[in-house]
């Protein structure tokens, strides 16, 4: 059975569903007007079929220009020069130069492939037959925005918040588990979790995408009315998926750790050196429990510092400072513990565990920093707004 969580993934995309749509109405629409270019209506609709709703209205009206520009270009070509074949080759690089030029880049294939069509026609039918082309490609583009904007719109935002949400519940259990692996030499469970944070790190760069979506909508008023974002949320949206990166290198390097610490110990079991001994003693019995509390408190942390950033909302704060203080304590026990421990054992200790046993709770300070950066940040936002 399926649980609600679970998605339903769709052999076939709704922008390709839509672009197939947009083609075909392009094309029905196209035969109603003289001299109309069908072929060059669908062309115009999957080339201006985008992942965004901003993205698209700016890119439509750019080619939209230049596919005027382009069918009045080629008419003047065909009467100065008709359809000889090596005007038409130096048409359009002049066409691809001045696109440029104007910073038409998305405009360019239009514009070109409208030069081509209007230069090979015959004297007679050259004005006529411009016109039928320009407005072709304009019943392409046209109808390519319309219907990305009013079937299934895309919602950067919305998937933006559903991905981070989803990214969220999962670092709880990652803190965990990696700190286990370490501290109970699990180097196998270490393994697992590299696993999950490949496809964590996947994910990251999905929302890095949709990042990308999200700003086009911050540049233009209606983008922001579009998308439904301003520019201060997606600052601190792209903020958090930058902490995110930063945090998950860190528990990538606890997971190289442990496997680390594992060939270390296989080394000199060989050589028949190895005293675990300390790993067993009290000191090293208290430093374990209290970096489980660290870990456990930075699940919290993390929880409450994202649902933030998804909310906005002003009521978590005090929930996230009562975290940071708890954080805080225990970063300094966890120091206090290590020091007691290798004060005791500083003879016996393997100088490769101690070095790496203060790279994991260096490693955890880092993401416990982090998160205050970005709580800070939210901090300050929720401020400014209220």
């Amino acid at each position: 059975m399926m649980t609600t969580k679970q998605k339903i993934h769709m052999p076939i995309g709704a922008r390709t569903i839509k672009t197939g749509i947009a083609v075909t109405l392009s094309l029905l629409l196209s035969h109603y007007v003289p001299y109309s270019s069908p072929i060059l209506s669908g062309v115009a609709a999957i080339i201006c079929m985008q992942p965004s709703i901003t993205v698209g209205i700016q890119k439509g009206l750019v080619r939209t220009q230049a596919t005027i520009f382009g069918g009045l270009f080629g008419l003047l070509l065909h009467y100065i020069f008709g359809n000889n074949v090596l005007a038409i080759g130096i048409g359009v690089i002049a066409i691809i130069w001045m696109c440029l030029g104007l910073k038409w880049t998305d405009g360019i294939s239009l514009a070109s492939i409208t030069v081509m069509a209007v230069m090979l026609q015959v004297p007679c039918n050259a004005l006529p037959y411009t016109a039928g082309r320009i407005v072709s490609a304009l019943i392409g583009i046209i109808v390519a925005t319309f219907i990305n904007i009013v079937i299934a719109p895309p919602r950067h935002r919305i998937s933006f918040q559903e991905e981070i949400h989803s990214l969220t519940e999962l670092f709880p259990g990652l803190y965990l588990k990696l700190v286990d692996s370490y501290v109970n030499n699990k180097p196998e469970l270490a393994q697992e979790m590299e696993e999950i944070i490949k496809d964590v790190q996947n994910r990251i760069s999905s929302l890095r995408q949709k990042l990308i979506h999200l700003q086009a909508g911050t540049q233009v008023p209606l983008g922001t009315v579009l998308e439904g974002i301003d520019l201060k949320v997606y600052l601190l949206f792209n903020r958090g998926v930058n902490v995110l990166g930063r945090i998950v290198a860190k528990l990538e390097d606890l997971a190289v750790v442990t496997e680390r610490c594992n060939e270390r110990n296989q080394e000199l079991a060989k050589k028949r050196v190895i005293s675990d001994s300390y790993y067993s003693s009290r000191e090293f019995t208290a430093l374990k429990e209290v970096l489980k509390d660290l870990t456990h408190m930075l699940g919290h942390l993390h929880v409450s510092v994202f649902q933030a950033i998804e909310e906005q909302d002003k009521f978590k704060l005090p929930m996230i400072n009562k975290y940071l203080d708890e954080v805080q304590k225990l970063k300094e026990s966890s120091r206090h513990c290590l020091q007691s421990w290798e004060a005791e054992y500083i003879e016996q200790i393997d100088t490769y565990f101690l070095m790496a046993t203060h790279r994991v709770i260096f490693d955890l300070e880092e993401i416990a920093t982090a998160l205050n950066d970005l709580a800070q940040t939210i901090g300050e936002n929720i401020k400014n707004k209220s």
